[in-house]
């Protein structure tokens, strides 16, 4: 027998939420795509968080090599 991919949960919705969710013409796929859009958003403000931590390491290397450069003129200076 075929292992199943899929699972069904039960969720509780507020009568709201359940009143939105049935202006959706299909219910399992909007509810399916909200999770994976809140999946997505996690990993990243994780990615972020994980940049986070090692960006103020590199923050004095990229300092240094910035600093021998000339930086170039903003456009409104020259008005």
């Amino acid at each position: 027998m075929a292992e199943r991919k899929t699972e069904r949960v039960n969720v509780w919705l507020t009568p709201e939420q359940v009143a939105w969710l049935k202006t959706k013409k299909n219910l399992s796929e909007t509810v399916r795509a909200m999770v994976t859009e809140a999946m997505n958003l996690e990993r990243l403000a994780q990615s972020v968080k994980a940049r986070g931590k090692t960006a103020g390491k590199n923050e004095s290397t990229l300092g240094k090599r910035r600093a021998g450069r000339n930086p170039r003129p903003s456009p409104r200076s020259s008005r």
